[in-house]
């Protein structure tokens, strides 16, 4: 009885022993597995985070070169529009929308009228030419604005329509007149809701009846690349 009791007894602990041998193998398995799994994903991301250093290096250099070609624009503008900056007729400045030309819009229009003027017609073929000279594929907006008396004066339903239209005058004249791609522009009016300058003035008015030409960083072929990517 003593003998088999004690064989009963050993075998118990052989299989308690083996039992708990397969426990610890599959646990060494289990964490082997999860051990490679993250290796493979830390891996996978330091290729990642390679990849996007990459970009980031590309696009600061992008980010630089189109900088200095906007700088050096708006110093083209400056000289080639010297007198009409003089007189206060346009101006031109960097912002992070791109470079904005602003033009009083007595420079533009005929008075109380959308319609644009010989004069503006001049000027414009002006614009047009250095657009074309320093921007060929940005995008540009083309925004209209009043102060807050134009309906009194000039019998427009809303200054919104008023802006709007002169707005998109400047943006036939450009694509009928000087066969500005029409995938590159857009016409928008603020009315009188993006003042410069306070309404209560004279000076203050006229500041705030312009036209804002935008160029924009963004050229066409970005999108289209973008979308290939």
């Amino acid at each position: 009885m003593k003998t088999r009791a004690v064989l009963s007894f050993v075998l118990a602990l052989f299989l308690a022993g083996c039992a708990s041998t397969r426990a610890y193998d599959e646990k060494i398995t289990s964490l082997t597995g999860q051990l490679d799994s993250l290796s493979g994903k830390f891996k996978l991301a330091k290729k990642e985070n390679l990849n996007l250093k990459r970009e980031l290096l590309l696009f600061k250099k992008d980010q630089d070169v189109d900088t200095h070609r906007f700088i050096a624009a708006q110093e083209v503008f400056e000289t080639d529009f010297a007198e009409d900056i003089k007189s206060g007729d346009a101006w031109a400045r960097m912002t992070d929308r791109g470079l904005i030309i602003t033009i009083d819009a007595e420079k533009l229009f005929i008075s109380a009228s959308d319609a644009l003027s010989d004069t503006g017609k001049q000027f414009l073929d002006k614009i047009a030419g250095f657009i074309d000279r320093s921007f060929a594929a940005n995008y540009i907006y083309i925004e209209g604005h009043t102060d807050n008396q134009s309906l009194a004066v000039f019998e427009w339903k809303s200054d919104w329509e008023f802006s709007f239209a002169r707005a998109l005058n400047v943006l036939k004249y450009l694509t009928e007149k000087r066969s500005v791609d029409p995938l590159r522009l857009s016409a928008s009016g603020f009315g009188q809701y993006r003042p410069r300058a306070a309404n209560d003035t004279k000076e203050g008015r006229k500041s705030n009846r312009r036209i804002e030409v935008i160029v924009s960083a963004q050229k066409i072929g970005d999108q289209v690349k973008h979308k290939d990517q």
